[in-house]
């Protein structure tokens, strides 16, 4: 290695660009130097006759650095991304590095404690010293990345202001027309019920435009009289009110249900959007988990509207990307096997979401008519919810709705108890006419306790809750429903329980338990369902114990179901296992075993699977399903004794903006467009199947709303001949929005050409090289080597050595006439003299 003696050591160095390809050398450039005086180095090191070497030196200490200015620069902090501003710079006090001026307002603003740091006086100066402030806080600045780094102790953080963005860099994002859909047919026979055929069409939909949005969400299926029924859960129109931290919807939607239960509605909404709010004081998702025993379609439906759709393989499954409207109420999961044979499942979903942080306001206001799934009546109800976070870890929250035959109102407190756990006791008054035209009207109490702790032994009591009520009490949707006489409703509603458990147990194993219980005035039966689930692992070996007890068909049963699974990886192919089960079903013994795999980087999944059962059936089930950059296409065909069936599937979303029409697998509620003009195949990390296309651009499906969301390029297989200035861009969109992130990008010519001079010697060590405006684009490294970046077009370039006449010449190159190599363009050429003036 080569060593250069500066007569004084600088900061920072800026280095020269350096290239080693086949013994040729250069230099490397690094981060600016703040020096005020330039760098001066020794050449005679380099043992050359002529001035080559001193030349290149002397370029490598004129480096051009920043001086004190403003300039817009990116800033992180903690290494968490905060946004750009523009700052002004000084020189520091050693009169090399630039120094950053902090204002009291954007300390703030990225979250720092300074009331805890500073007196007054000092916090009213135009500039603060964040090191002298903060004891071992750093402030560091890369200029050449225009990059100010922040790093501040954890104790002198504010963990409330984690996430959040100021609401002026919202982006409300472009214009554009949107459609997620998933489609599925099936068709089957059996020698009971003959002939069988099904096709379903899930819909959700969406236009923006400026700083509304549209939403949609249709399903074309088969109701339980085996007609065709197109249905529409919501249509609505929604946008921010700023400043209040709110959206306003209007159209069909539902309630929300921190209070009172979620209920579906046509008319106005007004509610606080938590997703504006840091981190930490924002609240809970639902999550579906369950066992499904063979390959089978997943419906979810909310308040009697089908909201979602998939096919799950045999074992567990998790849906966590749901799209629900309340903090409370009930998801109704349907699994459909291959056979036939359903299962139904009612999943209450809800946590201590009235619980918030103190001085944190959430609110509701809604007005409108009850829009039920079936037919029945639709009166005008009003709603009005408040909740506030206050002191000793205390929530208040309650609420009023009306209509012209109901009445109700909540009142509530919620607590953090430490150690003990988060409760939350809340009493409801109702009174309804259950008749009418008659007047007369029935009024009840309902209690309601809700708990939730996760315990020092890795136990996670998620939410366990008991609600009972008197046999005057109505929720609204039981008094429409035995107002209109509807032949479901089984009464109103005695007392509920449900629970959920989660036990982790050692590295391997868990254990988890969701339950629920309804008791109803005037039945004596309750409605009673549960899920287990035990897994473990030991030499490579999984272990899945199961048990379920779902409801019947009829509503008034149920259906128990327990298992054993033991999944074990295999030595052939891509990603392949097997599992061997056993099960239960309501006193009918299986046996199951399944072969499943993936290839082409897990984009193409299979599965094959033989089941036989005690009663001499036998099955054969083959599956398969591909995720391309468009969609997912899949399917599926089982055959068994006396019955047989063949599903198809598939799935995807289409955006329409101002430059065209883009494909995607699916697309989320907040979304980006991404475009890298002109490049194809460039993929978008953390999406799986997603690459640009042949114009360049590509859909990012799900953003946080609010929220820095980094959007990062995988550059790992791009054209050598494409060069991408910054694969990282930041977008922080409002909720539903379709932002828009442009990398720049462009085609080069990355050449490696050897030359020589007339007298066929290779180029001196450390020679110039310009294009015809003067622009340097590199360095001649030993054996007369250098490495290009050019346009296409023919050019003649300048290689200059020394300030003497003939100590330069000219190299005419025309890339495009050059064969690639592994990315380079190689070429050997002789150096000419210039021609006369």
């Amino acid at each position: 290695m080569i060593h250069a003696l500066a007569r004084r050591r600088p900061s920072r160095l800026r280095l020269a660009p350096l290239f080693v390809i086949g013994g040729a050398v250069g230099l490397i450039e690094a981060r600016p130097a703040f020096a005020t005086q330039p760098l001066e180095f020794q050449s005679g090191f380099m043992r050359q006759g002529d001035t080559a070497g001193a030349l290149a030196l002397e370029a490598l200490g004129h480096g051009q650095a920043l001086g004190p200015g403003r300039y817009r620069v990116d800033i992180q902090i903690n290494r968490h991304y905060f946004g750009e501003r523009e700052l002004d710079f000084s020189l520091g006090p050693d009169q090399n590095t630039l120094s950053p001026c902090l204002g009291a307002e954007l300390l703030e603003q990225l979250g720092i404690k300074l009331e805890s740091f500073a007196t007054p006086e000092v916090a009213a100066a135009s500039c603060l010293d964040l090191s002298a402030l903060i004891a071992e806080a750093k402030v560091e600045f890369d200029s050449g990345k225009l990059l100010l780094s922040l790093s501040v102790p954890q104790i002198a953080m504010r963990r409330d202001r984690i996430g959040q963005v100021d609401p002026q860099h919202w982006d409300t994002g472009i214009n554009a027309a949107f459609v997620n859909y998933q489609l599925s047919a099936q068709q089957g026979s059996s020698r009971f019920s003959g002939a069988t055929n099904s096709d379903d069409l899930y819909l959700n939909s969406g236009l923006n435009l400026g700083a509304w949005r549209l939403r949609s969400n249709h399903a074309l299926h088969h109701n339980p009289d085996g007609k065709r029924e197109w249905t529409q859960a919501y249509t609505y129109a929604q946008r921010d009110l700023p400043g209040t931290r709110a959206n306003l919807t209007l159209g069909k939607t539902f309630t929300g249900g921190e209070v009172f239960r979620s209920l579906p509605i046509k008319g106005l909404v007004v509610a606080s959007d938590m997703g504006m709010l840091p981190d930490l004081q924002q609240s809970y998702a639902p999550i579906v988990r369950g066992v499904a025993q063979a390959r089978s379609k997943l419906e979810i439906k909310q308040n009697g509207y089908p909201i979602y759709s998939t096919y799950v393989s045999a074992g567990p499954y998790v849906i966590d990307d749901l799209s629900t409207a309340g903090g409370n109420g009930e998801l109704e999961v349907v699994l459909t096997a291959d056979d036939g044979q359903v299962q139904r499942f009612i999943q209450p979903y809800a946590s201590l979401g009235n619980l918030l942080r103190e001085g944190v306001w959430r609110y509701s206001t809604t007005l409108g008519r009850y829009a039920a799934a079936r037919e029945l009546e639709d009166p005008l109800l009003w709603q009005g919810t408040l909740a506030m976070g206050s002191a000793w870890n205390t929530t208040l929250y309650g609420g009023l709705m009306g209509s012209d035959f109901y009445r109700a109102g909540n009142l509530g407190v919620a607590r953090d108890w430490g150690g003990l756990g988060a409760l939350a006791l809340d009493v409801t008054h109702s009174s309804a006419e259950p008749d009418p035209g008659v007047g007369s009207a029935v009024q009840g109490m309902s209690y309601a306790l809700k708990y939730s702790k996760a315990f020092q032994t890795s136990t996670s009591l998620r939410f366990a809750g008991y609600r009972y009520s008197t046999e005057g009490y109505r929720d609204f949707d039981e008094s429409v429903r035995e107002r209109s006489r509807d032949g479901q409703f089984p009464g109103s509603r005695r007392s509920r329980l449900e629970a959920a458990l989660f036990q982790d147990l050692g590295r391997s194993s868990s254990v988890n338990l969701t339950l629920s219980q309804d008791e109803y005035w005037n039945r004596q039966q309750p409605q009673r369902q549960f899920q287990f689930n035990l897994s473990t692992q030991h030499r490579k070996v999984s272990y899945n114990l199961f048990a379920s007890q779902s409801l019947s068909d009829e509503h008034n049963g149920s259906r128990r179901q327990v298992g054993l699974s033991l999944s074990f990886p295999l030595d052939f192919g891509h990603s392949n296992s097997a599992t061997l089960g056993f099960q239960d079903n309501a006193g009918r013994y299986s046996q199951t075993a399944r072969l499943s795999g993936s290839t082409d980087q897990n984009r193409l999944n299979y599965s094959a699977a033989l089941s036989n059962s005690d009663d001499n059936q036998r099955a054969a089930t083959l599956a398969l399903g591909y995720q391309a950059p468009f969609g997912s296409v899949g399917g599926g065909y089982t055959e068994g004794n006396g019955y047989r069936s063949l599903s198809l599937n598939a799935s995807g979303a289409l955006l329409l903006h101002g430059d065209g029409l883009e494909l995607g697998p699916y697309l989320g509620e907040t979304m980006g467009l991404v475009r890298v003009p002109d490049t194809p195949g460039v993929g978008i990390e953390n999406t799986t199947g997603v690459r640009t296309n042949a114009q360049g651009y590509a859909l990012a499906p799900h953003l946080r709303p609010y929220r820095q969301n980094q959007v990062v390029l995988q550059t790992d297989q791009l054209d050598p001949e494409v060069e991408i200035d910054n694969g990282v861009t930041h977008v922080v969109p409002r909720r539903g929005a379709v932002v828009k992130a442009t990398f720049s990008a462009r085609k080069v010519n990355r050449l490696v050409l050897t030359g020589y001079t007339a007298d066929g010697q290779p180029l001196p060590f450390g020679a110039q090289v310009s294009d015809a405006r003067g622009e340097r684009l590199g360095v001649v490294g030993q054996a007369g080597q250098v490495l290009l970046t050019t346009s296409a077009e023919a050019q003649t370039l300048d290689v200059r050595w020394g300030k003497e006449a003939g100590q330069h010449c000219q190299l005419p190159i025309t890339p495009q006439s050059i064969e690639p190599a592994q990315g380079y363009r190689l070429q050997s050429l002789t150096c000419l003299e210039p021609a006369a003036p």
